[in-house]
Order: C-alpha cells, then structure tokens, then sequence
C-alpha cells in the first residue's frame, strides 16, 4: 500500500512545492516593492523633516525616532533626498545616514551646515531639547554625486528681544542660534542626467522675532539656489513662519516656488490635518523649476503609529 501511495505523496508533494515556491516568489516581489529604491528619471522622492527630539541610542527614549524609520521602511520607494533640521552635529548625521542606508534600499550621505555646533545652553544630554542644533541635507549618494554647498545666516530683527530694526543674520545671542544656519547642496542626479539643488533651513523662532523677517529669509533662500544654479530647485525646513507671516509666502511664488502641500489642500492656509507643529503649518517643502508632484502628504502620528518628534514630515514626489 506505500508503493501505491507513494505516487499520489510524490504528486502532493510537487505541487506543494510549486504553491511554496509562488507564495514566496510572491511575497519576494510584495517586499521588493515595499523596499525600492526609486529608478525614475522623471521625478525624486523627497522627505522634510524638523528631528529635534532624535535622541542618541543611549537615551532611554531615543527609539522614538524608530517610527519615522520604520514607516520610510514600508513606503514603495525609499527617500532620494531628506532634508533635516536641528540635527546635532556631524557624529549624529553620520549615525543617521548609516542607520538609513543599513534598513532603507540605497546609500545614503549629507552635508551639514555645522559641523560641531555652539551650545544652546541645555545641560541634559537625554533631554527634549538638544544642546547641538544645526541643518543638513541627507541624499542618496548611489544615485547623486555631490557638486558644490553654499551656507548663509537666518535673519531675525536687529533688536531680536523687542522685535524692531531692519533683517539681519542672527548671530550668537544667549545660545549659539547655529540653528539658524542654513545649507544649500547641488547634485548631478545620474539618473536623470540633470543638477538639482536642495536647501535645508531653519529660520528663528518668535522668541527672537523671525517671522518679521521670514520675508527677507526666503529672499535669501532664493539666492542660494541662484549661486547653486540646476534644473531643479527645493528649499525644505522649518520656516517657524505660517504663510501670512510678513508676505513671505507669496513673495516665494513670485520667485517661481511651488508649494505641493498648498496645491493639495486648495490654499496656502490649510486644514488643521496639514499642521507640522501644534496648531500651525510652519514646515515646507517648496520647489522651483519643477513640473508638478504627486503622493504629497504631510506624515501625521496615525500614519506612524505615534509621533516620532514634535514636527511632522512632509512628502513630496516632485517632477523634474
């Protein structure tokens, strides 16, 4: 009866086979397309985010970063470009890019504004606030290869605790302010054979009065990318401005910028589902040169499972 048997067993056994072999083939292509890195020539993949409370490993608190991560992880196609605010220093945008081109598809690289920032005068290592603030440009540097970098100073008013006087950089005050320093990278994109330059910034809080100046701010901004040059445009960070704020908004249409988060929710003055920081929208991904998005979003805690720093990213795939 086993010699009998034995053929049906063999035939169970080959289609079983068979079914393993396409469910696993299936769900390699189903991980793939959750893990690519993006082959296009016609657009980039670009994220935005403020990641003050990025905390070293060490901290007991410092996985809170992990949901970001792990939602890049389950996107379609991996960052191209990622600009960063209030990074540290280089040590930890060493540890981020490694950590990005370890679990995400592709290699990653940055240019930071400062190197080794002054001290914002915070004593706790493990704290909210960090006590190194800067910008950087995160990119993949399998697909770019890095050109040239500009750096400039955010303005605030000249009397910065009362908010009068003409825009000018802002210097060190009772903390270094290095947060406020901006920089601006143009890559030759390989794929696409074009230049693209991308600006990471960070202008001053209404503690120092920046929003008076966010008009004078994105001026500046504008003429970085206009030293740098390239087919494409973007300027992304945290503006601590809201789009009424001083006319800056509309100045930078006027210099040719696109806000793909506007376009998407009908105006500059969006719902409360776009805000990046409590009650306001003060973070930007905003382009030039460009010829439309597509999958814009801002990334909300229900999208990552709890918030990952006190801005929420912003997302844009954008067209050259």
């Amino acid at each position: 009866m086993s010699v009998r048997s034995s053929r049906p067993v063999r035939g169970a056994v080959a289609v079983l086979t068979t079914v393993l072999t396409t469910a696993a083939v299936g769900l390699t292509g189903a991980t793939a397309a959750q893990a690519a890195v993006n082959t296009s020539p016609n657009h980039l993949v670009v994220y935005n985010n403020n990641i003050e409370n990025w905390l070293p490993s060490s901290c007991a608190d410092g996985h809170i970063w992990d949901r970001l991560i792990t939602y890049l992880k389950g996107r379609p196609l991996s960052p191209d470009i990622f600009t960063v605010q209030q990074v540290s220093n280089q040590t930890q945008l060493n540890t981020l890019t490694k950590r990005l081109s370890d679990e995400l598809p592709g290699t990653y690289a940055g240019q930071i504004a400062i190197a080794n920032p002054g001290s914002m005068g915070y004593t706790s290592t493990c704290g909210k606030m960090k006590n190194q603030q800067t910008n950087a440009v995160i990119y993949r540097s399998d697909r770019f290869t890095y050109e040239a970098a500009t750096r400039w100073r955010s303005d605030a008013p000249a009397n910065y605790d009362a908010g009068t006087g003409g825009c000018q950089n802002l210097e060190p005050t009772r903390s270094s302010q290095d947060r406020v320093h901006n920089i601006g990278i143009r890559l030759h994109d390989n794929v696409a054979n074009q230049d693209v330059s991308v600006a990471s910034i960070h202008w001053p809080t209404n503690t120092w009065h920046g929003p008076k100046c966010a008009d004078e701010n994105i001026k500046e901004a504008d003429e970085a990318m206009g030293r740098l040059g390239g087919d494409l445009k973007i300027v992304a960070g945290d503006a601590n401005a809201e789009p009424d704020d001083a006319g800056w908004w509309n100045d930078g249409k006027s210099y040719g910028y696109r806000d793909p988060i506007a376009e998407k929710c009908g105006s500059r003055n969006c719902s409360s589902a776009y805000d990046t920081l409590n009650s306001r929208r003060i973070d930007f991904l905003l382009v030039k040169s460009g010829n439309g998005f597509s999958n814009v979003a801002t990334v909300t805690e229900s999208m990552t499972g709890g918030a990952y720093s006190d801005h929420r990213a912003v997302t844009a795939y954008v067209n050259y």
